[in-house]
Formats: structure tokens, sequence, C-alpha cells
């Protein structure tokens, strides 16, 4: 068996294993954001932030093994089992236990080549999504993003502020969903947990982002955009769309 024949071999092995490894939530669409990231961006590290929450932390360990990322973080302040034991396997991952939007967590990351942040953008508050943006601008040369995008405004909003009902129309939650009816009974109190009143926890859906705000905030900290996408409506919310960005500090893009 010759040199060319063993590393297809091997290619197809390891092709296989990440296939049967990978969640029943890992998602296509988000991988193919990684994919075109790191195959057109020179990405050797990079930050996953919110990582764990229904697919445990897949997104890290496929990009780590697709694309021999040595450094990577995995943050998030709801680890679970599966997530820590996977890890071990992993020299260059270091998992953060915290809310993405302390600054200390800044601290221990340091620079990195891109920051993911797949459906979590939405959740932010105190620092709010845009300052979130800020915050890891300078920490970064890249973006990769897939968030939930409102498409029935032209401008961002605090889902709260549309009242009991109106929210609840545009979310995929119902009242009776424990961390939501514990939100609105709850509202101002502080939460047990993650020490700021219930109202602004990233448990649960917080703004109806638009796209325009997104360009206009990712250009005013120059960067640019490299890839787009739209992948259609969140499941049956009407005034939500999945949209997928990746963008770069750079003044060039790259054409797709």
């Amino acid at each position: 068996m010759g040199i060319m024949e063993i590393e297809r071999n091997n290619a197809a092995k390891k092709s296989v294993y990440l296939e049967y490894d990978l969640p029943p939530n890992f998602d296509s669409n988000r991988k193919e954001l990684i994919d075109f990231a790191c195959q057109n961006i020179q990405i050797n590290s990079f930050a996953d932030l919110g990582a764990v929450y229904a697919v445990d932390g897949a997104y890290t360990f496929y990009t780590m093994e697709r694309y021999k990322i040595k450094k990577a973080f995995l943050v998030d302040t709801d680890l679970t089992e599966l997530v820590l034991k996977k890890a071990k396997s992993y020299e260059g991952l270091t998992i953060i236990n915290t809310n993405f939007g302390n600054n200390n967590v800044l601290k221990q990351i340091g620079n990195v080549d891109a920051v993911i942040l797949f459906d979590v953008l939405l959740h932010q508050v105190k620092p709010d999504w845009d300052k979130i943006l800020e915050m890891y601008a300078s920490f970064t040369n890249c973006f990769i993003i897939y968030n939930p995008q409102f498409i029935a405004s032209d401008k961002s909003l605090r889902l709260l502020d549309l009242g009991k009902e109106e929210y609840f129309r545009n979310i995929p939650h119902d009242k009776s969903t424990p961390t939501y009816k514990a939100t609105f009974e709850k509202m101002y109190e502080m939460h047990p947990k993650h020490k700021r009143i219930w109202r602004d926890i990233h448990n649960i859906w917080q703004w109806g982002i638009v796209d325009e705000d997104l360009f206009k905030k990712m250009k005013e900290l120059k960067f640019s955009l490299q890839f787009y996408k739209n992948y259609n409506r969140w499941g049956n919310l009407k005034n939500f769309e999945n949209h997928g960005f990746i963008f770069k500090k750079s003044r060039s893009s790259i054409k797709v």
C-alpha cells in the first residue's frame, strides 16, 4: 500500500469518526460557517463563546479536530459532564466556566484568530450584544456569527419591552417553560446563580437584532463582511430568520 493510499484511508477514517461522533443537534449550517472561515482565513486559535447548550461543545471539538487547531477556549456558564470528559482529549483546549461577558474572561483568553458566536448574541444583556462585539474586537481578527435575526422591524429591540403577550408570540417557548415562567414571576429579583436580576439573565431570549444594526456595528469596529447567508426562518417564528456571518478585520473581502 503506497503512502498516498494510506493517507486517503486515514482521511476517510477521520471523516467517518467526525460524522459519527457528532451529536444529533450538530448543524450543517453552522459547520458551513466554520469550514468557510477556516479554509479562507488563517485561523490557528479561536474562542467558542456560549458553546455548550444543546451540542455539548461539538463545534469546538469539530473545529479543533478538522483543522488541527492547537489553541482554543470554550466559555460557558453551564458545563456538562460530557464536555468536561471530551475536553481532556484536547491538550490545547482551555475550559472557562463563567459568563463570557465578564471582563476577566478576556484576560484569560488573550488574542485569538477567531471568535465563534453561535446563537448567543440575542441572549446578551449588560453587556448587551453590541458591547460584547466591542469587547472582543480588540482581541480577534475574525467573528463567526450565527444568530436568529429579527425581520419585523428596521431597528433592534429588547424583546421584553414588547410586553408579555407579544414577547411570547416572538420566541420559541411558552409561558409555562420553567425559566421563562420564573423570569416573569421574579422579573426584578436577584437570580441566585447569575447574581443579576432575572430580567437580565442570558438563559432567555432577549433581543431582536436586525442585520443593519449588526453591519453598522461591525463597520464601526473596522471589520468587513466575508460571508453572509440567510438560512431561512427559525422554526415557526415568522419574525426571525437564521443568518450566518463571517467578519474579518481587514479592508478587503473574500469573494463568495
